[in-house]
């Protein structure tokens, strides 16, 4: 079906195919993406033509516009595809190189990273020294040579594979109501164009609405995942201070069984010794103990050192009372369980 309305297009003189030697190419790069309407394109590259006063036709890819620059056309309402276009799409899955067809003037195509660089049509001899240039300008080490035969089923393939919005693309006319009137007054002499135009612009309508849907979705989309990476981020943070203060508890105070502290504590005193706790308290790690008895302080310091998870015990004062006793005050640390 499609390749039956491009045959239509072209027999009924609606699409045209412009010869590379009637048209200038040029490329240029994007700096962002934006809709770039034909009279802006006129405005911004039309000092670009060694062509005065031209028609531009431009096909957008990512970041780069193809233009190329012809001569104004008398009948307006064409779908005007550039030859080397076509060729383009033939060549782009290669990649990268020089192409240089046989044909009548020789036409050489530069590819690069699926890119068309350059394009231009010579009736001299392409020869070595002109292709060494070529080369070197843009970096290619490959050539490749086609003869007239290769270019014309490239050309020929490429045409049944057009899709709508390239017909579109390439349209010489805008989509309103006086100037789709004119066309298809001027068509009825032929109902079946009429029928095609129609076809085409239900086809461009659905693609259109289409992709507009699927730009709105993966904008959406990509919003969503903004939005779940800025969340993610923040739970791996949170979990990252945590783990932080975790290792900080851990380190600095790792709790102890407070029964067994109590427990090993009052053991250091042993029914044989006349003495008895006075005051015990644990916060934040530190132990205080005051013990009262009529012996010296450093019979108990020396048990306290025997216990494993104390550290930097002290014996801060001692008083002495009038009945004999003295209360020894005591501080010391609790060990985490790594020191």
């Amino acid at each position: 079906m499609h390749k039956l309305i491009i045959q239509l297009l072209l027999k009924y003189d609606v699409l045209k195919v412009i010869p590379m030697q009637e048209s200038f190419f040029k490329v240029s790069s994007l700096t962002k993406k934006v809709k770039l309407s034909p009279e802006l394109i006129q405005l911004n590259y039309a000092k670009l033509s060694p062509i005065a006063n031209p028609t531009i036709l431009s096909y957008k890819e990512d970041n780069v516009i193809y233009l190329w620059f012809v001569q104004k056309q008398k009948l307006h309402e064409k779908i005007l595809i550039p030859e080397s276009f076509l060729i383009y799409k033939a060549l782009r899955n290669r990649q990268k190189g020089v192409f240089v067809f046989e044909t009548v003037p020789k036409q050489i195509y530069v590819l690069k990273e699926k890119r068309l660089q350059a394009a231009f049509t010579t009736y001299e001899s392409a020869n070595t020294a002109s292709i060494s240039i070529i080369k070197d300008e843009y970096d290619l080490k490959d050539l490749e040579v086609l003869d007239v035969n290769e270019h014309k089923k490239l050309l020929e393939n490429e045409l049944e594979r057009l899709t709508v919005k390239e017909l579109f693309t390439f349209m010489q006319f805008k989509m309103d109501k006086e100037n789709l009137k004119k066309f298809f007054v001027q068509k009825l002499t032929y109902p079946i164009v009429s029928l095609l135009f129609i076809y085409m612009i239900v086809t461009y309508a659905q693609g259109y609405f289409m992709q507009k849907k699927e730009d709105a979705l993966t904008q959406e989309y990509q919003t969503l995942k903004t939005k779940n990476s800025n969340v993610k981020n923040a739970i791996r943070k949170h979990n990252r201070e945590v783990e932080k203060l975790e290792k900080f508890f851990k380190t600095e105070f790792e709790p102890i069984d407070p029964l067994k502290i109590t427990y090993d504590l009052y053991k250091i005193i042993t029914p044989k010794d006349k003495a008895t706790v006075s005051f015990f308290s644990v916060t934040n790690g530190i132990v205080k103990i005051k013990i009262k008895t009529k012996d010296d302080a450093i019979k108990y310091l020396k048990r306290f050192n025997a216990i494993a998870y104390l550290t930097d015990i002290v014996i801060d004062n001692t008083f002495k009372q009038r009945d004999g006793y003295k209360i020894h005050t005591f501080t010391m640390k609790l060990k985490a369980e790594n020191e």
